[in-house]
C-alpha cells in the first residue's frame, strides 16, 4: 500500500509540472505522515544522502568545465577538432562531434558541452551553408559523449549508488564513448552526402595539425593527468576533479592569460547554482530510496523481472527499453537515484557485471536527454540555436537511431566496456 501511494503521489506531482526534487520530497513526506513515522527522519536521511566524499567530485568537475570555457582552452580544442576532421564530407558536423569527444575528456558534463558548442558551432555551421536544425541536432547528439568518455559526473553518481569503483567506470567508458562519436560521424557523413551540403572546409595537412597541437598542448595534457593519476593510485577520481580545477586555473591565468578574477567569480557562481540543483535532487531522493528499501521494492522488482526471464540478455533488453522510456519524461539524475538501488539486486543475481551495466545504463539515460518532452539537451540546444522543437525532431532522428544501435552494440558486446578495465586493473 505504501509503495503504491509513494509512486502514485510522485508521478501525480511530476505530471503537474512540479520540479522533480519537490515531487520526491512531497511523496516521501506524505508516506511518512500516513505511516506515523517522525518527519525528522526525512531530514536526517536527506542530510546523510549528500554526506559522501565521492559526490564531492560533482562540483569539482563542473567547475573545471566552466573554467576551461573561460580560460581559452575550449576555442583551441575546437581548432584542433577542425584540423582533425574538417577535411571529411560533412566537415563542420564531424568537427562538432570530434570537439565533443575531446571536451568529454576534460569536463564530464553534457550540459556544459552542449551550451558551449551550441553557442560556437551552430552559427558557424549556418554560415557555412548547413541547415540550422541539422546543426542543432548534431550539436545536441554529440553532447551525449561528454558523460561517457571519462571523467564523468554520471559515473560518479552511479558509483555512489551502486558501490562500484568509479575509477573502473571511468576506464570502461572510454571505448564506448569513442564509438558514440564514430557512430554519429557515420550519420553525419551520409546525411550530408544525401542532402548535398557539408563540403570539406580544407584538405588534411600534417603541418597544420602539428601547428594546432603546439597551440593546444597544455589543454591536451589534462586528460592524461586525470586518468594517469587515477590509474597510478596517486589520487582518487574525486581528487582528480580538484587537480582538473587547479590545472585549468594555472593554464588560464599564466599560460593563455585569458582568465581574470571576474571569470573565476562567474565560474564559481555557475558551479554553485548547478551543484545546488543536482545535490538537492540527491538529498530529496535519499529518504525516498530508504522507504523503497524498507518495503523491499528492489526484491519485488527482481522477482518481476525474473518471472519474465532469467536470461541476462533479455533482462538487459528490458532495462534498456525502461530507461529509454523513463528518459522521455524524467531527468537523468532522478532516474539513477530511484532505479539503480532497485535494479542492482537483479544485476548481481543474474551475474551481470555492474561496471558493464553502469556504462550501458548511462548511455541509455543520455539518449533520453535528446528526446521530448523532458530532453534537457534538446531544450538547451534549441533555446541557444533558435530552433523549434519540431524542426529539431525532424533532424535528430538519424542520430537517435545511430545512438540506439550503439546502445545495443555495447549492451551485447560486453568486451567493449570490460576489456580495458581488465587490462588496466587486472
Amino acid at each position: 500500500m505504501k509503495i503504491v501511494m509513494i509512486i502514485f503521489v510522485l508521478f501525480a506531482f511530476a505530471l503537474a509540472n512540479i520540479p522533480i526534487a519537490f515531487a520526491i520530497i512531497a511523496s516521501t513526506l506524505i508516506t511518512l505522515w500516513v505511516s506515523d513515522v517522525s518527519i525528522s527522519m526525512q531530514i536526517q536521511r536527506m542530510v546523510a544522502g549528500v554526506n559522501s566524499f565521492p559526490l564531492l567530485a560533482v562540483p569539482l568537475y563542473i567547475l573545471a568545465g566552466v573554467l576551461m570555457e573561460c580560460s581559452g582552452i575550449t576555442p583551441r580544442l575546437f581548432r584542433l577538432a577542425d584540423a582533425l576532421a574538417g577535411h571529411i564530407r560533412g566537415g563542420l558536423g564531424h568537427v562538432n562531434v570530434v570537439a565533443s569527444m575531446i571536451m568529454a575528456g576534460m569536463s564530464g558534463s553534457a550540459m556544459a558541452d552542449c551550451a558551449v558548442t551550441s553557442k560556437i558551432f551552430v552559427p558557424e555551421m549556418v554560415r557555412a551553408g548547413y541547415p540550422r536544425p541539422f546543426a542543432a541536432a548534431v550539436t545536441a547528439a554529440s553532447s551525449i559523449i561528454g558523460p561517457i568518455i571519462p571523467p564523468s559526473i554520471i559515473f560518479v553518481v552511479y558509483g555512489y549508488l551502486s558501490g562500484v569503483s568509479v575509477g573502473r567506470l571511468f576506464i570502461a567508458g572510454a571505448i564506448p564513448g569513442i564509438l558514440v562519436g564514430l557512430y554519429q560521424m557515420v550519420a553525419v557523413y551520409f546525411i550530408a552526402k544525401q542532402q548535398g551540403f557539408g563540403q570539406p572546409s580544407h584538405r588534411f595537412s600534417w603541418s597544420s595539425l602539428w601547428t594546432v597541437i603546439k597551440q593546444t598542448w597544455a589543454a591536451l595534457f589534462l586528460p592524461p593527468i586525470i586518468l594517469g593519476g587515477i590509474l597510478s593510485g596517486a589520487f582518487t577520481p574525486t581528487e582528480a576533479g580538484g587537480i582538473a580545477v587547479v590545472y585549468s586555473l594555472l593554464v588560464g591565468v599564466f599560460l593563455y592569460r585569458q582568465l581574470g578574477l571576474k571569470d573565476v567569480i562567474r565560474a564559481l557562481k555557475d558551479t554553485a547554482a548547478s551543484t545546488a540543483a543536482l545535490m538537492f535532487i540527491v538529498a530529496a531522493a535519499a529518504p525516498f530510496g530508504w522507504i523503497l528499501g524498507l518495503e523491499q521494492v528492489p526484491q519485488l522488482i527482481a522477482r518481476v523481472f525474473t518471472s519474465i526471464s532469467t536470461n541476462p540478455a533479455v533482462i538487459l533488453f528490458l532495462i534498456n527499453i525502461l530507461y529509454l522510456f523513463l528518459g522521455t519524461f524524467m531527468d537523468i539524475t532522478p532516474i539513477q537515484i530511484i532505479t539503480i538501488p532497485m535494479l542492482m539486486p537483479i544485476i548481481n543475481q543474474l551475474g551481470i557485471d555492474p561496471i558493464h551495466f553502469g556504462v550501458v545504463s548511462s548511455i541509455a539515460l543520455m539518449i533520453g536527454a535528446i528526446t521530448p518532452p523532458v530532453g534537457t539537451l534538446m531544450y538547451c540546444t534549441c533555446e541557444i540555436s533558435n530552433v523549434s522543437i519540431e524542426d529539431f525532431l525532424r533532424s535528430v532522428w538519424p542520430f537517435y537511431l545511430a545512438l540506439v544501435a550503439l546502445l545495443f552494440t555495447v549492451t551485447y558486446v560486453p568486451a567493449l566496456t570490460l576489456w580495458l578495465p581488465s587490462v588496466v586493473f587486472g
